[in-house]
């Protein structure tokens, strides 16, 4: 049975390593510009300090999520990839929904498809397109 509970730094090695790699399980054909080093110093430095974090527990961290209160933004929101299909995803955007009940954005890499879907399904509408600042990939916002 999974649980969702916030964040503690002692996990920050198992939710790296799972938003590592579902990325790259998720993107095989995306060469990521950045080290898996440069993924830790900016969850650490970045998104603890700006964001409210939330674990899946099933034993281990099987999912997480990022939000940025002040911003309304979904910033980041992970599910291992063998635990997929299984509500994970869901009862965190549930969550994410509880934390800023006025509303959320979000973005995603257009061909993310399986994403789109997702956030559509949860009440998610698109809109504006961009490029990913980090991996100059094409973002779609959702709302």
């Amino acid at each position: 049975m999974q649980t969702i509970r916030p964040y503690n730094t002692s996990d920050i090695e198992q939710v790296v390593k799972l938003w590592w790699e579902t990325w790259h399980q998720t993107f095989p054909e995306i060469k990521h510009p950045q080290s898996y080093a440069a993924w830790k110093a900016r969850f650490e430095n970045d998104l603890t300090i700006k964001g409210n974090i939330w674990v899946a527990v099933e034993g281990v961290i099987v999912g997480f999520m990022v939000v940025i209160e002040e911003e309304r933004e979904l910033n980041q929101l992970f599910v291992d990839s063998n635990y997929q299909n299984r509500g994970i995803g869901k009862a965190l955007i549930e969550k994410a929904k509880l934390i800023c009940p006025q509303g959320l954005t979000l973005t995603t890499l257009q061909n993310n498809t399986k994403a789109c879907l997702f956030y559509e399904k949860h009440g998610f509408k698109p809109g504006m397109m961009s490029n990913n600042k980090i991996n100059g990939q094409p973002n779609i916002e959702y709302s």
